[in-house]
Parts: C-alpha cells; sequence; structure tokens
C-alpha cells in the first residue's frame, strides 16, 4: 500500500528527502518504544499532526520520497477496447476502500484489494503524495 522512491531519486535529491525521512523513523522509532515499554505486540498510531508534504519553493512536490497507494484500476478482457473496468478508491478513514463499478459503489475491505495482483487482470496504479503525519 505504500512506495518508497528514495532509492530512485539523484543523490541531490536524496539529500534533500533526508530531514523529512528523519522526522518519520523518530515518530516509528517512538511508536515501538512505547509499545515495547508497555508490553503490547501490535503498534498503534499516536495522535498525529499535519505537516506539508512539499519543499517551500517547490509547492505540490514531495519532501520524503513516500506514497501512498489512492486508487486501483483493474480491467478484465482481452483488450482496453472491450471488456469491463473497476475502480478501486481509498476512502476518507484509514483502511476504508471502495468498489466501483459502474453506478454500484460497495464498500471492501484493504485486504481485497490488496488480492488484485494478476488473476489475468490489467492493473494500473495511481499513487498521490503522502500526507505526513508525525506525533505532536
Amino acid at each position: 500500500m505504500n512506495l518508497d522512491v528514495f532509492e530512485l531519486c539523484s543523490d541531490q535529491l536524496q539529500n534533500k528527502l533526508l530531514p523529512m525521512r528523519a522526522k518519520f523513523k523518530a515518530a516509528d522509532d517512538k511508536v515501538v518504544e512505547e509499545a515495547a515499554k508497555k508490553g503490547q505486540p501490535e503498534l498503534k498510531k499516536p495522535a498525529v499532526k499535519k505537516h506539508d508534504f512539499w519543499f517551500p519553493e517547490d509547492m505540490g512536490s514531495n519532501n520524503s520520497g513516500f506514497y501512498e497507494l489512492q486508487a486501483v484500476l483493474t480491467h478484465k478482457g482481452r483488450s482496453s477496447n472491450s471488456g469491463h473496468y473497476l475502480g478501486w478508491v481509498r476512502g476518507k478513514k484509514a483502511n476504508e476502500w471502495f468498489k466501483c463499478d459502474d453506478e454500484e459503489v460497495t464498500q471492501v475491505t484493504e485486504e481485497e484489494v490488496l488480492k488484485l495482483s494478476g488473476g489475468g487482470e490489467l492493473s494500473c496504479l495511481f499513487r498521490e503524495r503522502y500526507i505526513i503525519r508525525l506525533v505532536s
């Protein structure tokens, strides 16, 4: 559900991404540390504070290199000119997904979306920038 493009970036861009990635790592480390202290097997995300995800000099850019899957388009049929397309779209809540089949929209689980890994379907992934959320 996540894509990290850091290794695909130039050395110069990687250096620009490092400060925000360090914030992500610090937030993740804090979650792990608190869970270990409490002896919790499952990690719970803490309250979050939103931060801009772009570079100040380049609005709309990505300052971390992390992307989160927002939608999947699948196709069943012999060619793109025939067959049937389905859209799978992330909702606003955590783990909320919707299957869009013409005028019929149904809620599905994240697991159902993860199962779209072939089976004769042509799939295209659309990704949007990560909204950076860090512990306040």
